[in-house]
């Protein structure tokens, strides 16, 4: 029983430690697509959804934000805005898999 919690115990560390080192690096493609320039963390702002928000809105739901930032499916925060980002689509459009996915990770640990 103990080298089973044990390597259970492993393998969520191991998880963890992924999640965190995909954030980080998706921390670092937000900011350099300037996502930052209008997406702050706490933002009262009518128009740019805070990252907050953005986290609260698609908890559990990466593929959808995936999707989204590929072009392929609607903004389900603040859709009436999303006309506002559609050129800022066309550069995550050409993200690689893993980057989305490390972006997407960043931005779901926003809360």
């Amino acid at each position: 029983m103990i080298k089973k919690t044990g390597a259970l115990g492993a393998s969520i560390l191991l998880i963890m430690a992924l999640n965190i080192a995909g954030a980080e690096e998706g921390e670092t493609i937000f900011k350099s697509q300037g996502c930052s320039s209008c997406h702050k963390e706490k933002s009262t702002s009518k128009v740019n959804p805070s990252l907050t928000e953005i986290s609260m809105t698609y908890q559990g739901k990466q593929e959808q934000l995936i999707k989204y930032l590929k072009g392929e499916a609607e903004a389900i925060v603040r859709p009436d805005k999303a006309y506002l980002m559609k050129r800022h689509i066309e550069k995550t459009k050409k993200l690689e898999d893993a980057e989305l996915k490390a972006l997407t990770d960043y931005l779901l640990h926003q809360q």
